[in-house]
């Protein structure tokens, strides 16, 4: 197959991920089942008569908006939910006496068949409730959602997608590090820290050193109106210069891979998708989202070892979830070096590049199914393309993108400078 310019979506497509504008600019990939989890003892559900519930406090999120459509298409009937105490849903009680520990309510529902822990939120808004009330309230439900999300796995029936403990630890870089290290996975030799001297004495060591946030964040300058974020890019004297800057804030410091190209795996349950990227020099930047951002990546599919896909499986066995997005940087003797996998990451952009690949379908039948090991065949005439020219999703914009859009009528972008 032909490499193939990302399309990035048109302004309406957009969304907005953690405050800031992830374009869906995608990519193609070929399916791979990976190597087998052992199978959920219960049969498949018949599709009607269970309910995946989906946990998004993203109204924007237009992963939760497009897996809603697809379910509903089917005849399955998704129940979106922003937060644990969303009237939408039955109210979750748990229960603990001499004959153990129970729930009933919320995802202990029996007709859920699954839990998308999509982009979860405590609850913040409290209809009619006192100006003065609004903390304690916020504290108490706080403390009762870090109840359920310590035991979700043992709530009874549905699959989580992913179990709210294994997702939060999974959030963690070095928890990430250590399991690819077990999974048998090679990975670049890593440093957190804010110690100037340790900083100083990882890059003298690896020479070339690429610092990492834990987290991308924006700034606005006020004077231009262009928006700044961080990104990956190779350390230089001048960011080692200053101590009190070095211990002001802590960071990620990894040794470059030199790369000739990255691969990008999704692994939805037993299947993987895998897709190759690739983007111009960078000078000091070398992460693909710039390149996505001013439209110069291209993708097609990839092919991954037997050997590699049997290691991220183990490695997701390790992290103890489900569903993931994992980026590989691959060198030039073709050995691929794991840099990190997003538990809660994108994967509609991935389609939008080659429709061929399924992962809409694939995410709609593990949910509908509630099972690792679901049958895509299932899940018929569901795809990202159709999606975005239906009116279900026209409909979603018009309610949600007047939030996004700004007063020019333009999303507010993350600029590559």
């Amino acid at each position: 197959m032909d490499q193939q310019p990302i399309a990035r979506l048109a302004s309406r497509e957009a969304c907005i991920r953690l405050g800031r504008v992830i374009p869906e600019a995608t990519v193609a990939t070929s399916v791979a089942p990976t190597s087998k989890a052992p199978a959920r003892p219960r049969p498949a559900p018949p599709m009607l008569a269970r309910s995946p519930l989906i946990l998004s406090a993203l109204r924007h999120d237009i992963h939760a908006a497009a897996v809603c459509w697809g379910l509903r298409k089917q005849g399955a009937a998704p129940v979106w939910i922003e937060s644990w105490a969303d009237p939408g849903m039955a109210p979750l009680s748990l229960h603990c006496d001499a004959s153990g520990l129970r729930a009933n309510g919320g995802p202990a529902d029996p007709g859920v068949s699954s839990v998308w822990f999509r982009r979860p939120r405590a609850p913040e808004s409290f209809p009619g409730a006192l100006e003065a009330d609004l903390p304690f309230l916020r504290n108490e439900w706080g403390r009762f959602v870090n109840n359920v999300h310590a035991l979700a796995g043992e709530l009874g029936g549905p699959l989580w997608v992913n179990s709210p403990s294994a997702a939060i630890d999974a959030e963690n870089k070095m928890v990430q590090l250590r399991a690819a290290r077990r999974a048998g996975l090679r990975f670049p030799a890593t440093l957190m820290s804010s110690d100037p001297a340790e900083i100083r004495r990882f890059v003298g060591a690896h020479q070339r050193v690429v610092y990492k946030p834990f987290q991308t964040h924006t700034w606005l300058d006020a004077a231009s109106g262009k928006m700044f974020s961080t990104y990956a890019r190779i350390v230089d004297a001048e960011m080692l210069r200053d101590d009190a800057s070095l211990r002001q804030c802590p960071g990620i410091y990894q040794a470059v891979v030199r790369k000739r190209h990255d691969v990008r795996v999704t692994l939805i349950g037993d299947r993987a998708f895998p897709v190759r990227l690739d983007t111009p020099p960078q000078d000091d930047f070398i992460d693909w989202r710039i390149a996505s951002l001013a439209d110069t990546m291209r993708a097609k599919p990839a092919e991954l070892s037997t050997a590699m896909l049997a290691g991220l499986q183990r490695l997701m066995r390790e992290l103890g979830i489900v569903f993931g997005c994992v980026d590989l940087a691959i060198d030039a003797a073709g050995d691929a070096h794991f840099l990190e996998v997003n538990q809660a990451g994108q994967f509609l952009f991935l389609e939008q590049a080659v429709p061929a690949m399924p992962m809409l379908q694939a995410m709609c039948a593990m949910l509908a199914q509630g099972r690792t090991d679901y049958s895509p065949e299932s899940i018929d005439g569901v795809n990202f393309a159709d999606y975005l020219s239906s009116d279900e999703h026209q409909h979603w914009w018009e309610r949600v993108g007047g939030g996004i859009k700004g007063k020019d009528g333009a999303i507010p972008g993350v600029s590559v400078e």
